[in-house]
Formats: C-alpha cells, structure tokens, sequence
C-alpha cells in the first residue's frame, strides 16, 4: 500500500491549488479529488480541516486515512482556492469565473488529474460544488482545445454533493446584512436564485455527460453560529441523483464519526460503483478497439474479408510477422460475432503446449464444457462427438490466429468437425505462410495482408506518440503543449521532421509504428527540456535509419533491428525482464503479472519496471487474468539479442531455450557456465536420439548396439548430469522425463529462483530442489503422478508461490509446509487426492491465496486454518465432500473472496463467519445440503455480491440479511425451497440486482422492497408460485429492468408500476394468468422493451400503451385472447419491432399501424383470422421484414394488398413473407390488379380480361386462362423464353376497367 510522506502532514502540496492526500504504490484505479466550500477568513487551511472526521483522533483528515485504507488503488486530491467570505486586502478577491479557471489548468499541468486513463470523482462540501461544476464549464467552454483538459473530461465519471446550494441559502442574505466590512465576490453566488448561479447550472447541464453520476446529502440539523441550516433542502438536491438526509450540520456533514456514518458510505458505495462500471467499460472498450491502430486502416480491410466470408466458408489472412494480421482478425471477429449463434477465437496457436488447450477454448466457447474444467481427461471423445454435432447444428464462427503448421490447422478442422458442418460457418485463419491451407484450396479464399500505406501509418505512429492523438491536428497539439513548456515553439518543425522520417523508415509495419511511436512519446512524459528531447529523438532515428537488412537477410531481420531500438532504450532491469519473458515465459509457459514479479524476487519497483515495458508496448498484460504475453517478433527480437550479446557463441549465452543449443554446451555430463541466467531442459529426454544420453553412453565407451536406449536409466548406470551455473536464476524442467530429473546435480549452492516441473512424469520432487534455498516459484502443474513432497520442502526459505495444479495422486501435504513463511500462494486445484490439511497450514503467515477447487475428496479443514491472518481469497470451490467449515474460520479477519460453489455435503456455515468483516464477495453456489444461513451473516458489513443459486435446500433467509448495507447483488436463483423474503431485505439501500428467479415456491414479495431505491434490476423469472406483486414495487425508482417471465399464477399488474419512471424492460413473456394491464402502464416514459410472449388470458391493451413513446419492441406473440389492437398503437414514434405471430384471434389491424414510421420488423404469421392489412401499412418506408406466412384468409392477391406490398418492396423492404411460406419477390405488379391491360406470353393477347396466370420465377412471364390449360403444349415459347414448365404459378384476378 502507498502512503503519504510523514512530512507533509496535511497532503503533499503539487502546486499552490493542489494537495496529494495519498498516493498508491500499486497501479492507480480511481482519482477523487476534494473541494472545500468557504470560509469566514483565511481559507489557507480549509482543504484538509473541512475533511476532519469526530471520531476523537486528533487531526483525522479521513480522505487521507479511511479512504485509502478501502481504495488503496485510488489518487486523492485536495483543491484549495481563495474561499473567503470576507473581503480583505489578500482574501476574497475571486470571482467564481477566476476560480474555476485557474483550478482547471492547474489540475491537468500540475496536478496531473484526468491523465491515468482511470475515473475521476469530484467529492465537493458546501460551494465546492459550485466550484466543481465550474471546473467542469471552464474546461468545455475555454480549454476545450487542450489535449489534457479533453482528458478530464472525458475520464470524469461523477460527483458526490455534501450540502451544495445549487439554487442558492438564504443564509448568503443574512450574511451581507449581519457583517461588517467588505464581501468577497463568492458569496453573491450563494444567493437564492441568484443569476450568475443559475446561468452555471445551465452550462454544466450542457457540458455534463450522460454517464456521470449525481449523488447529494443535505443537512437536517441547524447550524448554531447560524441559528438555520446553510443549505436547505430544495437547494441541495441535484435533478434526478441519488439524494440522501443526514442528521447532522452544514459542517458535519463531511465529518463523520466511524467508518459506518452514513455521510461516509453514502461516498464509498458509489467509489465502488464507479470502479466496477470503469473495469466492465474497458472490457468493452478493449472488445471494440482490441488494439489502437483499428482506427486507421481497418475499415476497408474488413470490408473486404467480409465480402470473401461470403463466398467462401474459409478465409485465411497471410502476410508477414507484425504486419497486423491478427489485429484485423481480431477487428472482423469482433464485427461480426454477434451474426453467430456461437464463435471462438483461438489466440496464438502455435504457442499452445497442445492442440487440447485450443480444443478446451472451444469446448468452453461454445458452452459444451464447463468454464471450470482444465482438461478433456476420460471424456474426450465423447466431448469432441458433441463438438461435432454441435458444429453440424448450428453456425459458428472460429478464428485461428497464427496457426503454425499444416497439421495444426489439419487436425483442428477435423476435431471440430467443421468441414462437415453447417454451411453457414466461417472459418478465419492467420498464417505467415499461406502453404498450411494448401489442402484446402477449393475452399479457401486468401486475403494478403499489406503494409500500411502513407497517412495511415502517421496516424498509428500519432496515436502512440502524442497520447491517443486520433489525427495529425491532436498530434501538432499535443506537440505544440510539450514545447510551449520552455517556450521551444520555434522547434515545432524540426520535431515534425524527425517524425516524418521515423514513420518513412518503419516502412509501413504496424508493430515497429507502435513500439516506435511509444519509444519517442515516452521521451515526451520524462523531465527533459524540449531541446534535450529532440536530442533523443534524433539519437533513435539515427538507429532506426542504420536498422538495415543484413545482405540476404529477411524482413524480419530488419523489423527486430527496428524493435531493438525500444529495447536498447530500457534501463538495465528492464532488459532483463525483458529477456526473461522473451526466452521463458512467452510460449508455452506463461505466467501473471503478479507470478511473474514473485519470480523476480517480489521487490515493489519490479511493478513499475514492468508497467514500464507495457507502456512501450513491448508486454501486454491481459485485463482479464492478469497474464502477461509478448508478440511473437519481439520474443524473436528478445532472443536474438542474447544470441548476438555474445556473437552466437553458445557457451556464452545468458540465457538457453532451445534444446539444440543446450546440445551444444553437452561435451561431457555437465553443464557449465558462468553466463547462463536462464535455462530450459524443454524437449530433452531419455528417448533414442537423446543428445544428452548419447553422449554420457559414449564418453563411457558403451556400445549402442543392440539397446534399446529409452529402456536405459542414467542412474541405473551410475551417471549423474551436472548443472554448474552458479549465477543461474530460471530453470525450466517442463515435460520432464524422471530418470532426467533424477540425474540433475545441482553444484554448490542455488541461486535458481524459479522451477518449473510441469508436466513431468516425476513420482518425487527432484533432490537437487532442497538446494534451492533463493527459490521463489516452485511451478509443478499438471504432474498427475507426483505422490507426495518431501518434509525438506521447509528449506525453501524464499519461496512466495507454489504451483501443484491437477497433481492428482498427491494425498497429502508435509507438516513441515508450515515452515514456509514467506508463502504467498499455494494453488492446490484439481488434487483429487488430497483428503486433508496438515495443522501446520495455519503458520502460513504471509498468505494472500489458497486454491483447492476440484479437491473432491477434501472432507475437513484444519481448525489452523484460522490463523491465516493475512488470506484474501479461499477457492473451496467443487470441493463436493466437504461437510463444515472449523469455527475458526471467521478469525480471518482479511478474507476477500470465499468461493465455496458446488460443495454439495455442506448443511451449516459456522456462527463465526460474521468475522469476515473485510468479505466483498461469497459465493455458495449449488451448496444443495444448506438449510440454513447463520444470523452472523448480517455482519459482514464489507459485503458487495452473495450467491446462494442453486440452494434447494435453503427455506429462509435470516432477518440480519438486512445488515449488508454494502450489497449491491442477491442471486438467490433456483433456490426452489424459499417461500419469501424477509421484511428485513429493505434495509439493503445499495442493492443493485435481486435475482430470485426459479424461485418456484415463493408466492409473495415483502411490502419493504419498495425501500431499494437503488435497485436497477428484479429478475423474478420462473416464480410460478407468484401471484401479485406489492404496490411498494413502484417506489423503484431506479429499477432498470423487471423480469416476470414465466410467472404463471400472476393475475394483474400493480397500478404503481407506472411509477418505475425509468424502467426500460419489462419482460411479461408466458404470464398466463394475466388478463389485463394496468393504465399506468403508459407511463413508463423510459420503456424501451415489453415482452408478453404468449400471455393467453390477455384481451385487450390498455389505451396509455400508446404514450409509451421511446419503445422499440413490443412483443405479443401467442397472445391467443387478443382480438385487436387500440388505436394509440400507431403512437409509438420510436417503435422498431412489432411481432404478433400466432395471436390467432386477431382479426384486423389499427388503420394507425401507417403511423409506425421507424418500423422496421411486423411479424403477423399463423394470424389465421387476419382478412387484409390496413393500406395504410404501406407507408412504413422503414420496414424490412414482413412475415405473413400462415395467414391462410389473408386475400393477399386482392388489388388492395398487392398495391401494398409493391410500395413496400419500393421503399426497400426486401423479405415479404407470403401465406404459402414463398417469398414475395415484386412480380406482381399492381398492372396486373388496376389496369386490366396483362399481356399474354402464350398467345399474344393484350388485355386479358378474366383470370392471369403470373409466373412465381421469371421477371415478366404471364397466361390468360387459356393458355394456361395447354402450357404443356407451348414448346416454342420454352425455347424463347426463360420460362419453364416446373415454375410455379400465381392466378391473380384482373379487374377490367371500362371505359
């Protein structure tokens, strides 16, 4: 955790204006900046005593203790500005306008506030508020040009208002009448409906964004130097946001007693918010722009490999390494999923360790395998079989990106089965060499990619250099900022210059732009002068120019002479990192960000070397799992410079990662070197044709002949294989054969730091292990036939993290385990074996993580398990024979996370479980033996999600379920023995989701959940057992989506619902018992979704549906008692989707049904009844589907309809489903129907006055009556025309018009 330097006992001033409360030492998530209100006199102190909390600590500045204490990640400020009241000969001399002025530039160049890319929240006392909306004015109106201010903006994401007079205190009259002296101009902004205020609350309204949020406390109590509250209410409450009383003064307010005061939950709660809404939006920011150059070029290219998927079921994507081909499958992947009923994209294949884990993604993706399950184990071929047919059933969409080999690509395609599969699945490959699909070249179309053209590729390199500049004109801006620094504006061209020839010489490569681009920004963000800058970037493009291909040398050669340049820029810790993720940890072993710093021996300052190298965009680290990969060619580039540190001598390499390298070194037993830091035994094994065992066999004078060499065992023989590296810090075993591993003698004392054993084939940890005394990660995944550590496992003194993944045949842990203090991590998942915890588990002092999901045959833990002060996070998770927790489990006072899903044999959790007081999240998921949840639980004051899903056996819920003021989601699903919920569940104000659905035994909801107020959705699916819902339902106010789906016994709506004033779905789909809606159902000004999917008793809707006026789908298929349509249907303005299907006893539709203007789909299929469609319906220019199929009555050959069904197809509607299930194609063209004038293709009649027969295929084809009786007979028309006998006719009745 950060801290704030002792000496700056009231914040660390950054300027004048602004004061660093705290500032972390992990990875900053969230920014809050403080502003005070005024003052009587000098405001010099009030930044940091406005904040003072009472709960008797002297000089407790709360945002400065509490706050980080619960938001270690988040930056704190504090703003000071001339406050006073009073106006004197130094105070009180701004005006509002000056304030907020001065304020907004000091906080982006100063203060750097907005800059880290994270939400920024204003927390504002008083006329802070004032001050903040001004800020924000000030920033759009004057500074809107400046790169930083643009920042802010865009990064802030709400403000929390303590007492703010945002219509002016009465208090500002009586403090001009009551004092003597001068005013400062500040107070007449206080004044009740005073001008200048309004006109800032008119300008923040048309600055704000959507997606802020608005939160407001007001006062209740006087103030007694006042004799009345400051602020009254109507003044403090801001529009819409949450609002809140608070029992206190206008100073008290922002000074709480406790951490649980209401004036200080009512701000965590929404930090939280606002942290969780940030990370899902960066989810999605990252699915829609996976990597920053999709901005320029990618449109086209995307167009153009769309149009190739719809001719060819497969498409691979060729060029060379760092062009951007898996940037653009990445681009087409993300645009076009959504047309699938499923898609997988495969990353990077050739890395895997196996075709298996790329087969798991896509068991997992398409939802065929459990998320959980690690391996295909016994079940392969059944899985693959259900693959398979799922691939025939359904249209998918898979990329494989950079395939590697033909056989990779071979046997993916025949495991999935996706030749054989639906013909409406698409298959993207990426590949280098464009030969791996050679097989299948009938099917394939190959799109190459080329290299960026000339604009674009300023454009890429901008955005990296000059923070996210999306255009030359943001790029000279942001240029332009940097220079005015030291008044250097006169070098604006010589900059330029440079940047011109940088982009020349990248020759177009996407990667080389990128790493360049972030090499020279980077110069921009360092304490550097403008001219001592332009010196480095000079110095680099000096490099970059001399990066020529080596003669006969490849691209490639020249694209890691390009990279190499960012690389030589790092500092000499990080080049070692770099080199460590390029020769270990970027194929198939790939660790976290959090593995990867224990490995480097758990120092603070590794996090920021290695942020570092992700910001120069040589690592990306996954927002996901937090793992850390590297593309491909800077891995290559990574590797050649070892090799070229030491002119490809072997001997002297740092690091060895090829087994043909380490082949080399091999002249005896032994191994030995005083370079190597890294090296890997990957690939060499005791099988004939083993470099090392040859060699041992033959330097003993042994004969081959006759031997079977994998039968041999180096130890059988006497040899051992010696490793005399003493500065050797990463080792990798992988896949190791045990007679190998057995023979490794490790000289002298380790300084090895990471092992890595997985996959190998050992029954015992190898004896060399209790040497490793320097040892940090110990990494023994997947060894299935590991049997049990060695009690010296207590030597390995340093070790943070120890990896024993799916060692199944493990069944037990050494008691000396205890012994590890420094143990940070322990991942047990998947020890099928393991049956218990040795007691020693306890003295695990320092750890943060224990994983044991899939530990099946874990029955008990160890009463110890308590004294593990420091755990954050406990995965129980599929532990199906574990019965009961120890009561000395709620001793851990720091537990995060306790995930105990499927842990089928649990009846009980401990009363001790309210010591969890730290918990945000428990998930107790399919725990089908609890009855009960103890009273404690209301303690957990901390918690944020609770999942009891799948608790059949759960009959109630306690009453202290009200105590978890902090949580903000209830998944009770499929708890089928719940009948109702407590009166209690209305305490839970920051309850954002409650899903009770399949709750089937639940008849009632309680009256009390009309109080959560903050409540966005209710998700009641499945609760047959319903039958009304209470009145209080309509006191949601911020309920955003209500789900009744399936909610047979409901019989009728609550009047109040109209009040749910920002409800946007209502999801009434197969509520058989409903008969009507209430007329307050208009009222949802916000709906945008009503779904009453097969509500049967339904007869009518209620006349206020048409002032429903932003909703877009209704949906009333199989509303079987409906027998029309009221008329205001036709005003729902906004209305894009009307689907009527199988409401059979519809007979006619409103005529107003013309008026759905935005319209664009009508299903009105299997209406049996339905006589005609309104002419009216032809005025839906927007309509492009019409399905009328099964509408057996409908006279769809009358003049009338035909006429309309031709002005449809003439605004564009182009799928017009007819009765007979045949699309309608416009060959019936109202001529036909009006004018009496068809001509006839058989005998040459003009006017054929009775009946005409019109083809169903040909464009212009028609019979009279005559004709068609013989058209068996017309051979020479045949041979004239396109016409022929199969092709379907249509007998349209002609109306003769006289004259």
């Amino acid at each position: 955790m950060g801290e704030v330097k002792k000496k700056f006992t009231h914040g660390e001033p950054v300027s004048d204006a602004i004061f660093r409360f705290y500032q972390p030492k992990v990875p900053v998530q969230l920014e809050v900046v403080f502003v005070h209100g005024l003052v009587d006199n000098n405001s010099g102190d009030a930044y940091w005593k406005t904040w003072l909390a009472r709960d008797g600590t002297p000089s407790n500045v709360w945002p400065m203790t509490w706050l980080p204490a619960e938001f270690p990640f988040a930056q704190v400020y504090a703003l000071k500005y001339d406050a006073s009241i009073k106006q004197t000969a130094t105070d009180g001399r701004m005006d509002l306008f000056l304030v907020g002025e001065n304020l907004v530039q000091e906080m982006v160049n100063f203060g750097g506030i907005g800059q880290n890319g994270v939400p920024v929240v204003f927390v504002c006392h008083g006329f802070g508020g004032l001050v903040a909306k001004q800020i924000v004015v000030s920033a759009k109106n004057r500074f809107s040009q400046v790169r930083k201010v643009q920042n802010l903006l865009q990064n802030i994401r709400g403000f929390n208002f303590y007492s703010t007079p945002h219509h002016g205190s009465v208090l500002a009259k009586y403090l001009h009448n009551a004092r003597r002296g001068g005013k400062g101009p500040l107070l007449e902004n206080m004044e009740v409906l005073n001008r200048e205020t309004s006109r800032l609350s008119d300008d923040f309204n048309k600055a704000k964004h959507p997606s802020w949020y608005f939160a407001s406390a007001a006062e209740t109590h006087v103030t007694s130097q006042y004799k009345q509250m400051v602020v009254e209410e109507a003044s403090s409450r801001y529009e819409d946001g949450n609002y809140l009383s608070l029992s206190e003064n206008h100073s008290d307010v922002v000074r709480p007693k406790a951490k649980n005061n209401s004036s200080y939950l009512w701000l965590t709660n929404p930090l939280r918010e606002v942290v969780r809404r940030f990370e899902v939006s960066r989810l999605t920011v990252r699915e829609e722009s996976l990597v920053p150059e999709s901005f320029v070029r990618l449109k086209e290219q995307e167009e153009a490999i769309s149009r190739l998927l719809h001719e060819a079921s497969i498409v691979r994507v060729v060029g060379m390494g760092g062009i951007g081909k898996t940037t653009l499958a990445k681009a087409v992947y993300q645009s076009i999923c959504k047309d699938f009923d499923r898609s997988c994209y495969l990353d990077d294949v050739k890395s895997k360790a196996s075709l298996d884990e790329v087969l798991i993604t896509l068991l997992q993706d398409f939802g065929i395998m459990d998320g959980k399950t690690g391996a295909l184990k016994d079940s392969r071929n059944v899985l693959l079989e259900d693959l398979k047919k799922y691939v025939r059933q359904h249209k998918v969409l898979v990329v494989v990106d950079d395939v590697g080999t033909e056989e990779n690509l071979d046997r993916l395609l025949k495991d999935m089965g996706f030749l054989a599969g639906n013909k409406e699945s698409r298959l993207i490959v990426t590949c280098r060499n464009w030969q791996v699909l050679k097989e299948y070249v009938p099917l394939v179309r190959k799109y190459d990619v080329e290299v960026m053209s000339s604009g674009d590729d300023i454009e890429l390199f901008s955005y990296h250099a000059f923070e996210g500049a999306r255009s030359v004109e943001e790029s000279r801006r942001s240029l332009r900022d940097f220079l005015s620094k030291d008044s250097s504006e006169h070098l604006m061209v010589e900059f330029e210059s440079v940047c011109g020839d940088v982009v020349w010489a990248c020759s177009g490569l996407p990667l080389s732009l990128e790493v360049m681009g972030r090499l020279l920004g980077g110069y921009l963000k360092d304490d550097l002068s403008s001219k001592q800058c332009l010196e480095f970037w000079r110095g680099a493009m000096q490099k970059l120019k001399n990066a020529e291909p080596l003669k006969g040398g490849d691209d490639n050669d020249k694209l890691w002479k390009v990279l190499q340049i960012s690389y030589d820029a790092l500092r000499e810790n990080e080049q070692n990192m770099f080199l460590d993720i390029a020769c270990f940890f970027s194929d198939t072993v790939q660790y976290s960000e959090q593995t990867l710093l224990w490995i480097w021996g758990g120092e603070e300052s590794k996090l920021l070397e290695l942020r570092n190298l992700k910001e120069r965009c040589l690592v990306k680290i996954n927002e996901e799992d937090g793992v850390v990969t590297m593309h491909d060619q800077l891995r290559d580039m990574g590797r050649g410079v070892v090799r070229r540190q030491v002119c490809q001598e072997v001997k002297e390499m740092s690091r060895l990662w090829d087994c043909k390298d380490v082949g080399k070194l091999l002249q005896s037993n032994e191994i030995k070197s005083e370079r190597i830091e890294g090296l890997s035994l990957y690939g060499l094994s005791l099988e004939e044709g083993s470099i090392s065992l040859k060699t041992f066999i033959r330097r003993k004078g042994f004969s081959l002949h006759g031997w079977s060499l994998k039968n041999w065992s180096i130890r059988w023989m006497g040899y051992c294989f010696n490793l005399n590296c003493p500065k050797m810090r990463l080792l990798d075993l992988s896949q190791g054969d045990e007679n190998h591993i057995k023979a490794i003698n490790i000289e002298g004392t380790s300084g090895v730091q990471w092992l890595c054993l997985r996959k190998s084939n050992i029954l015992e940890v190898p004896i060399f292990l209790q040497q490793c005394n320097e040892l940090c990660v110990l990494d023994m995944r997947a060894c299935s036939v590991l049997e049990k550590l060695p009690n010296t496992i207590w030597k390995l003194s340093s070790l943070l993290e120890m990896n024993l993944y799916e060692c199944k045949q493990l069944t037990s842990l050494p008691h000396s385990i205890g012994k590890l203090v420094k143990l940070s991590k322990l991942d047990l998942r998947g020890c099928e074996g393991l049956t218990c915890l040795p007691e020693s588990i306890g003295k695990l002092s320092n750890l943060l993580e224990l994983n044991m999901e899939g530990c099946y045959r874990l029955t008990i833990l160890p009463e110890s398990i308590g004294e593990l002060m420091k755990l954050s996070k406990l995965d129980l998770s599929l532990c199906e024979h574990l019965i009961c927790l120890p009561e000395s489990i709620g001793k851990l006072s720091n537990l995060l996370e306790l995930n105990m899903e499927g842990c089928n044999e649990l009846t009980i959790l401990p009363k001790s479980i309210g010591g969890w007081i730290k918990l945000s999240k428990l998930d107790l998921y399919g725990c089908e033996g609890l009855t009960c949840l103890p009273e404690s639980i209301g303690k957990l004051s901390n918690l944020l999600e609770l999942t009891v899903w799948g608790c059949n056996g759960l009959t109630i819920l306690p009453k202290s379920i009200g105590g978890l003021v902090k949580l903000s989601k209830l998944n009770l699903r499929e708890c089928e023995g719940l009948t109702c919920l407590p009166e209690s569940i209305g305490k839970l104000s920051n309850l954002l989701d409650l899903i009770p659905d399949e709750c089937i035994g639940l008849t009632r909801l309680p009256e009390s959940i009309g109080e959560l107020v903050k409540l966005s959705k209710l998700d009641l699916r499945g609760c047959e057992g319903l039958t009304c819902l209470p009145e209080s339902i309509g006191k949601l106010s911020n309920l955003l989506q209500l789900s009744l789906f399936g909610c047979i016994r409901l019989t009728i709506l609550p009047e109040s619902i109209g009040e749910l004033g920002k409800l946007s779905k209502l999801d009434l789909y197969g509520c058989e018992g409903l008969t009507c809606l209430p007329e307050s159902i208009g009222k949802l000004s916000n709906l945008l979704e009503l779904n009453m999917v097969v509500c049967n008793r339904l007869t009518r809707l209620p006349d206020s549906i048409g002032e429903l006026v932003k909703l877009s789908k209704l949906d009333l298929r199989g509303c079987e008692g409906l027998t029309c349509l009221p008329e205001s249907i036709g005003k729902l303005s906004n209305l894009l989707q009307l689907c009527l299907s199988f409401s059979k006893n519809l007979t006619s539709l409103p005529d107003t049904l013309g008026n759905l203007r935005q319209l664009q789909k009508l299903e009105v299929a299997s209406i049996k009844n339905l006589v005609e469609l309104p002419q009216s319906t032809g005025r839906l220019s927007q309509l492009s589907r019409l399905d009328l199929s099964g509408c057996l009555k409908w006279e769809w050959m009358k003049a009338s309809q035909i006429s309309l069904l031709h002005e449809l197809q003439q605004h564009g509607c182009s799928q017009i489903g007819l009765p007979d299930k045949r699309q309608y194609h416009g060959k019936y063209s109202t001529k036909y129907c009006s004018s009496g004038r068809a001509y006839c293709d058989g005998c040459g009649l003009e006017d054929i006055s009775t009946k005409c027969w019109h083809c169903d295929i040909c464009r212009a084809f028609d019979l009279c009556e005559s004709c068609y009786e013989r058209r068996h007979e017309l051979d020479q028309l045949r041979r004239q025309s396109e016409h022929v006998e199969d092709h379907p006719m249509t007998a349209i009745t002609v109306r003769v018009v006289k004259s």
